[in-house]
C-alpha cells in the first residue's frame, strides 16, 4: 500500500481523541504530567543515567548506549548496529533522515515523542533487521512534523526484529500516518495505543498482537498465491472494539490477534488464491469495516474489472487470474476498494463504472480507467514501464503522482483539489481537457458524518486529506519528470 488510506469507521473516534497538532492527546497528557512543553525538556526521573549530547548531524554506532534527555534534533540518518542503543526520555527526538537498526540495536522513546519533519510522501523510513528492537512508551509519533499536507512514512520490520508500542499515539488529524510492514519472523506488540502503526501489513511468519483498547486504521491480511481461506467478519461491541484471531492457515504463515481493540480489516486478494468472506448483511450495523486490496500481477491476458460498488450486503464473485474472491453479504464502507497492477505483459487491466479508493500501476503495469470515481487515497503510476490512462472520471484523490518512470494521462476528467507531483527521469503526468474544481464547497465542513468523510453513496463531497475549498496543488516536477496540462488548469472562484 502506497497511500495514506482512510479508514472510515474510526475517523470520528480519532477526531474526538486527538486535540493538538503534532502530538496525540494521550502523549500530550503524559508530557503535561511531567511538566514538559512540546519543544522543551524537563527533569529526568532517573538519577543514574548520564545524559549524552545530542548528535545533531546524524549518528552511526555499533556499541554503547546514548541516553538523550530533553529535546534533540538529528539532521541526518541514524544507523545503529551491534549492541548499540539510543534512548530518549522526557523529550522530543526529531529525525531528519532515515533510521536503520541492525543486529541487536535498540531505539527506545519513553515519555516523549519521535518526530519526522517530512515534506513529501515516504521521504524518510524506519527499518529493523536482525534482532533489533524499537520501543515507544507513553510517547507520540509524528510523520508530518512540518505540518505540510498529509505525509505518510513506512516502518519495515524484517528478520526477528521486534516493535513494541505501549500507551502511545499518532495523530492522523494533523497529517501523520505510519504504514507498518512486518515480514520474516518479526513481531509487533501494541497495547493501549492509537494509530501506531496506522496501517499494519503482516507477511511471512510475522506475529501481530493488538490489545487493551488500541485503535488502528486497518490491519491488512494478505491472501497470497496458493492460499485458501474463509473469513467471518467480526462484530464490534458498543465501544467499537472486537476480538479477532487469524492464521496461520493454508498458504499463510503469519498470525494476527486483536483483543478488545478497534479498526478496520483490509483483505488483500492475489491471483491464484481463494478467499471467501462472510458478513452479516445489511442488518448488521456492528460488523467491523472491511476494505479490499485487489492485486493483478504477471498477466497472461486482459483483465476487466467493472461495477465495483459500496454499500450494505454486497455479494459478488471475482474470478480472474485463477482467483476466487467471493463476498457474501459483506458491508462495504464508502471507500473500500483498492487496485494494484504490476507486470501486465502488455495486457491491459480495464477498470470501469467503479468507485475506487486507491489505484496504482507499478512496474510494467498497464491500467485503463473510465467512468469511475477515484476517492481520497492515491492515484499513481510508479515504476519503470508503469502506464495509467484515465478518462471521463471524477478524481478526489489525496494525491495524483508519477514516480520512477511511470506515465499517467488524464483526459476529459475533473479534479477536485488534488496534490499533483511527478519525480524521476521519464515520469510524466499529461492532462488534456481536464476541469478543475475546489475540494468541497464553502461553507461545507469535511467533518466525518457517521464515521466517514461526507459523501453521497461513495462519491466524496470533500477530501479531508487535502486543504478544504482549495484547488489542486501542482508541485514543480523533479529529477527529469514532466507535468503538462492543455489547456492549463484554471481554478474557479470560491
Amino acid at each position: 500500500m502506497i497511500e495514506a488510506q482512510i479508514e472510515t469507521t474510526i475517523l470520528t473516534t480519532i477526531t474526538r481523541t486527538f486535540q493538538r497538532r503534532g502530538l496525540g492527546a494521550l502523549a500530550w497528557a503524559v508530557l503535561a504530567a511531567m511538566g514538559l512543553a512540546a519543544c522543551g525538556g524537563g527533569s529526568t526521573q532517573s538519577a543514574v543515567v548520564t545524559p549524552a549530547a545530542c548528535p545533531s548531524s546524524g549518528l552511526t554506532s555499533s556499541a554503547g548506549t546514548i541516553n538523550l534527555q530533553g529535546s534533540c534534533a538529528i539532521a541526518g540518518n541514524v544507523n545503529l548496529s551491534g549492541s548499540a542503543a539510543l534512548t530518549m526520555t522526557s523529550g522530543i527526538l526529531t529525525m531528519q533522515g532515515n533510521v536503520v537498526l541492525n543486529d541487536n540495536a535498540q531505539l527506545t522513546v519513553t515519555g516523549g515523542g519521535l518526530t519526522f519533519p517530512q515534506t513529501n510522501y515516504s521521504q524518510y523510513s524506519v527499518t529493523l533487521n536482525g534482532n533489533s528492537q524499537l520501543t515507544l512508551k507513553s510517547s507520540a509519533w509524528v510523520t508530518n512534523g512540518t505540518q505540510q499536507n498529509n505525509f505518510s512514512m513506512t516502518l519495515q520490520a524484517n528478520d526477528s526484529s521486534a516493535v513494541d508500542f505501549e500507551g502511545s499515539a499518532l495523530d492522523t488529524s494533523s497529517g501523520s500516518w505510519l504504514l507498518g510492514s512486518f515480514g520474516d519472523n518479526s513481531k509487533l506488540t501494541v497495547s493501549n495505543t492509537q494509530n501506531l502503526p496506522t496501517e499494519i501489513y503482516p507477511s511471512s511468519a510475522s506475529e501481530i498482537s493488538i490489545s487493551s483498547g488500541s485503535i488502528f486504521a486497518a490491519v491488512w491480511l494478505s491472501f497470497p498465491w496458493g492460499s485458501n481461506s474463509t473469513l467471518q467478519i467480526p462484530r464490534k461491541d458498543s465501544g467499537g472494539n472486537y476480538n479477532f484471531s487469524f492464521g496461520p492457515g493454508t498458504g499463510i504463515a503469519y498470525s494476527v490477534n486483536i483483543s478488545e481493540s478497534g479498526g478496520g480489516l483490509g483483505l488483500s486478494s492475489y491471483p491464484d488464491s481463494t478467499l471467501i468472506v462472510n458478513g452479516d448483511g445489511a442488518s448488521a450495523t456492528n460488523d467491523a469495516s472491511v476494505a479490499i486490496g485487489y492485486y493483478v500481477q504477471n498477466s497472461t491476458g486482459p483483465v476487466s474489472i467493472d461495477g465495483l460498488d459500496v454499500g450494505s450486503g454486497i455479494t459478488l464473485q471475482l474470478t480472474d487470474q485463477g482467483r476466487n474472491l467471493q463476498l457474501n453479504n459483506v458491508n462495504l464502507g464508502p471507500f473500500s476498494w483498492q487496485i494494484y497492477v504490476s507486470q501486465s505483459n502488455n495486457f491491459p487491466v480495464t477498470v470501469t463504472n467503479s468507485k475506487v479508493n486507491e489505484i496504482a500501476a507499478f512496474s510494467d503495469g498497464l491500467v485503463n480507467i473510465s467512468n469511475c470515481t477515484l476517492q481520497l487515497a492515491v492515484t499513481e503510476a510508479g515504476g519503470p514501464g508503469a502506464v495509467m490512462n484515465i478518462s471521463g472520471t471524477q478524481i478526489w484523490s489525496q494525491t495524483i503522482q508519477a514516480q520512477d518512470g511511470g506515465q499517467l494521462t488524464i483526459t476529459d476528467s475533473e479534479l477536485h483539489g488534488n496534490f499533483i507531483s511527478a519525480a524521476g527521469a521519464g515520469s510524466s503526468i499529461t492532462m488534456t481537457n481536464v476541469d478543475e474544481e475546489r475540494n468541497g464547497v464553502s461553507p461545507q465542513s469535511c467533518t466525518p458524518v457517521n464515521g466517514a468523510p461526507p459523501n453521497n453513496d461513495g462519491v466524496p463531497l470533500c477530501n479531508p486529506f487535502n486543504p478544504l475549498y482549495q484547488c489542486s496543488q501542482v508541485l514543480p516536477p523533479a529529477d527529469g519528470a514532466t507535468i503538462t496540462a492543455n489547456p492549463a488548469l484554471t481554478c474557479p472562484p470560491q
